[in-house]
């Protein structure tokens, strides 16, 4: 990759994007957003242009030292880029994946004790009728701190509700980053695996190649227990964009394909909380991978810092990522509150494509 990125900035949307685009005003971010504007970054940081806007329409005023013109024109294309539907979903809808943690010790969960199989699948059943696309089940917390529990009692936490909810036909993914218990989901019934360790398990992308399920790839910088410890970056949106390149290209590599991946920078993985406004406002810059986008950041103590609430009171200040994501873009939205975001979503489509 080069040392500069060139990140989409001004977005509009549905005929009026299209309207531009054909004019040659504006250029294409997927099949119904377009963007006006962008910047270029150095991976260092080190330029004194970082934060001007350059006209996607004005060829003559991209006059920078390190991008010519060709190379500029060259990187924004690669944007336009027709990305296919993901594992069966419509992608030019959005989609909400619904969130259940089967874990005494995760960060949004009140109880000390594990979900019994009753109440999770009335839970998921719940989040499927109010529009979840897609139930995510994990059996071990990753929120910062979180200690690594062994495969066995991970898979005896959710095995046997991904059993149970296969029967109602709902779309599972399973949120692990343990081989064995990959393909003991993919058995049970699920067709996404949600790695926040990308592949880092040897035999994962072997699985999930054979059984020709989706993945998602996230970024995470360190571990869960110790993500936290003054994380450093030099310029984060350009780093996790690499590093989900190379992660990507092994994927390919083992034989998973394009189609069936989903990336996701990893919202407090590894990251403060300036490190996290970063990511949101360069959101855009990951299409750059050609493939779709999740975002999950449905309650995550970053609002509780910027707001002064705890995680019962954060879901204005998630709806509100919620929607900065979809603006730039973002297909795939892991939530908690399933109806409350698939609402304001409704409201923003209706302003935005009608």
């Amino acid at each position: 990759m080069d040392d500069v990125i060139l990140i989409p900035r001004n977005f509009v949307y549905g005929k009026y994007a299209k309207f531009l685009v054909k004019n040659k005003k504006a250029m294409s971010l997927s099949s119904d957003v377009a963007f006006l504007n962008f910047n270029i970054e150095s991976r260092y940081k080190s330029f004194q242009d970082e934060h001007y806007l350059y006209s996607v329409q004005n060829k003559d005023g991209w006059i920078n030292p390190h991008f010519n013109k060709n190379k500029i024109l060259e990187v924004l294309k690669k944007y336009n880029y027709n990305k296919k539907n993901f594992m069966g979903l419509n992608t030019k809808n959005i989609h909400v994946m619904g969130i259940l943690n089967i874990s005494p010790d995760s960060f949004s969960n009140n109880s000390t004790e594990v979900v019994s199989i009753k109440k999770a699948i009335n839970k998921a059943i719940k989040m499927y009728e109010e529009g979840a696309s897609i139930i995510d089940i994990g059996g071990e917390s990753t929120r910062p701190g979180a200690e690594r529990i062994s495969d066995l009692e991970e898979q005896t936490r959710i095995i046997p509700i991904i059993k149970e909810l296969s029967k109602y036909n709902i779309p599972m993914s399973c949120d692990t980053r343990n081989a064995s218990t990959m393909q003991l989901a993919i058995d049970a019934g699920v067709k996404i695996i949600n790695d926040v360790s990308a592949l880092s398990d040897k035999k994962a992308a072997s699985i999930i190649a054979k059984n020709k399920v989706g993945l998602i790839i996230m970024h995470m910088k360190g571990q869960p227990n110790n993500m936290q410890k003054k994380p450093k970056y030099k310029n984060v949106s350009y780093e996790i964009l690499h590093y989900l390149k190379k992660k990507k290209d092994y994927a390919l590599e083992k034989g998973i394909k394009e189609e069936n991946i989903l990336i996701d920078p990893g919202i407090g993985f590894g990251k403060n909380d300036k490190h996290n406004l970063k990511i949101f406002k360069d959101l855009a810059l990951f299409h750059y991978l050609k493939s779709h986008i999740l975002i999950g950041a449905s309650r995550k103590s970053m609002i509780g810092r910027i707001t002064n609430t705890n995680v019962a009171e954060r879901l204005p200040g998630s709806i509100s990522l919620a929607i900065a994501s979809i603006e730039k873009g973002v297909k795939f939205l892991r939530v908690h509150d399933v109806k409350e975001t698939k609402q304001a979503i409704s409201i923003w489509e209706k302003l935005n494509y009608n």
